[in-house]
């Protein structure tokens, strides 16, 4: 019976664990969102700038193809990324209560 608790305690451990990881990675991934999206606006910006001054056809070409792309269209992705991971998180706690209930 006693092996069966600890087994169960272990499982519930290794999933507050995950919790934990998954928290830090929301904070870097905030942080990633706060400071660096702003470094990346800003870089948009001075390319437009930029863009405005240029009368080479081929380098007209080359601004609007990297827009075309969407090379500088990432913040969605990692929105999304953390709404799976809060998503995550909230499933990891229904299963760590789970667990403390068993012991």
């Amino acid at each position: 019976m006693s092996e069966n608790v600890v087994t169960i305690q272990r499982t519930k451990l290794s999933l507050i664990n995950a919790s934990r990881g998954m928290a830090l990675m929301l904070d870097k991934l905030r942080s990633i969102d706060a400071t660096e999206m702003g470094n990346i606006r800003n870089i948009v910006k001075n390319i437009d700038v930029e863009s405005d001054a240029m009368t080479t056809k081929k380098a007209l070409r080359l601004v609007a193809e990297i827009r075309d792309v969407d090379v500088f269209i990432f913040a969605q992705d990692i929105v999304d990324l953390m709404k799976h991971i809060e998503s995550s998180q909230e499933q990891l706690d229904v299963y760590i209560k789970a667990f403390r209930k068993l012991v």
